[in-house]
């Protein structure tokens, strides 16, 4: 029987062991219930090829290699944790340029074990591959736009609670208490028919998961300060199903890859207003200059709200609404995927009557092409510019105001703003 000082530290170690898995950065958790949930959802065909075990294994046993490998404390994780030639975190979103070499390395990893039979060195390096994309989609320091500091401003804890973390380490607020992910039916999608496809769309993807995760942030926090905590499980479980969603893509897609069968396929054809920017510049003054811009909108200078209608009367299906000056920068990376670029530009039908704006496609500092100044009487120019191949595509939606005081009147429309893939071989 085991004695009373034994029992006393048993139960304590697994406490610790508890609350280190709750209580990271980021997941705890959340990387067991979001991984078995896209696990379920993978095709038949898939998980007969890879095995319960195998499975199980992706799921359980390599969840978190790189936390297990933080600080140097498991060398042997090396072979799956390094990519050489790249320094990066394996939990954040960084810079497109290193996410997709490190995509490429990671997907070539993977597809070579399998294609070699080795499916548990392939299940480690997707198990790495999976935490890198779970992190960023959990409402936690991976995800916040701003720091400890400033949340602790904005939603100041009580007296009795003033000493907890909001979102970093130990005793942060992130992914604790009892949550499940709702059980939706779900068929995965596949991201792409290629490598450079899919590492493309994963390093975009990641940033939409961090966006997602973000605006959980402060109805959790409020709810753990001031509320009884009912409202930030709600906000854990809809996070992580958006993420759970995600990784149920991740995996299809490897495997599609690995396996040369691509099945439940998505256009290939990408809207570039379900993109995230890079940044905004040359802001445009009233009435934009708080937004920037508006994704499937507009605004007139009163700041109404309206459809994307072109000053001809036709409407847009998807675009932006902007005014002028200003430009939209996207770094597209492999930039090898994409061949072509096109939409359609013209004065939205609120603009005044003396309004005149030129649009310009820029890539890697190069002027693909500038529409002459287009006026309200003018009908919508049509760009179709070809784009060129490169490693890293640096790609800019500017335009240029005749008359950069009259802010008001320069009210535009980018609409349909579409990348055509390079064709199938």
């Amino acid at each position: 029987m085991m004695n009373t000082k034994s029992l006393s530290l048993t139960i304590l170690t697994c406490g610790v062991l508890v609350l280190a898995e709750q209580n990271a950065g980021a997941w705890g958790q959340g990387h067991r219930l979001i991984r078995e949930w896209a696990v379920k959802r993978l095709p038949e065909w898939q998980r007969k090829a890879l095995g319960e075990e195998n499975l199980r294994r992706l799921c359980v046993d390599y969840k978190s290699l790189q936390d297990q490998h933080a600080g140097g404390k498991a060398p042997e994780l090396d072979t799956y944790c390094k990519i050489p030639d790249v320094r990066l975190s394996l939990h954040d979103v960084n810079p497109p340029e290193k996410s997709a070499q490190a995509a490429l390395w990671f997907l070539e990893r993977i597809v070579q074990n399998l294609h070699a039979k080795k499916t548990d060195e392939a299940m480690k390096f997707l198990g790495v591959l999976c935490h890198w994309h779970e992190d960023p989609g959990c409402p936690s320091a991976h995800s916040s736009p701003i720091t400890e500091a400033q949340l602790k401003i904005l939603i100041p804890p009580p007296k009795d609670k003033a000493r907890y973390n909001f979102l970093y380490g130990a005793g942060g607020i992130a992914d604790i208490g009892r949550y499940e992910i709702p059980d939706e039916e779900y068929r995965p999608t596949l991201l792409g028919r290629t490598p450079s496809e899919i590492a493309l769309r994963l390093c975009q993807r990641q940033r939409q998961l961090e966006r997602n995760a973000a605006a959980h942030i402060v109805p959790l926090v409020q709810d753990m300060m001031h509320g009884d905590g009912s409202l930030a499980a709600q906000h854990r479980a809809q996070a992580a199903l958006y993420n759970a969603k995600h990784i149920a893509d991740v995996i299809h897609s490897v495997l599609c890859l690995a396996h040369d069968r691509f099945v439940n396929a998505p256009q290939r054809e990408q809207r570039l207003s379900e993109w995230l920017p890079d940044s905004m510049k040359k802001r445009a003054g009233h009435p934009y200059y708080v937004t920037g811009y508006l994704v499937n909108q507009a605004m007139d200078a009163k700041r109404k709200l309206h459809l994307l209608d072109l000053s001809d009367d036709s409407q847009a299906g998807y675009g932006f609404g902007t005014g002028a000056p200003f430009a939209i920068d996207y770094t597209l990376a492999p930039g090898n995927v994409f061949a072509r670029f096109t939409c359609r530009v013209g004065l939205h039908e609120t603009a005044g009557k003396d309004g005149a704006v030129s649009f310009a496609v820029m890539a890697n500092g190069k002027e693909l092409i500038r529409t002459k100044p287009i006026r309200k009487s003018d009908p919508p120019f049509r760009i179709d510019v070809k784009l060129p191949t490169a490693s890293t595509l640096r790609l800019s939606l500017v335009t240029h105001a005749e008359d950069p005081a009259n802010s008001t009147a320069n009210l535009v429309v980018w609409a349909e703003p579409t990348l055509h893939p390079v064709p199938a071989e």
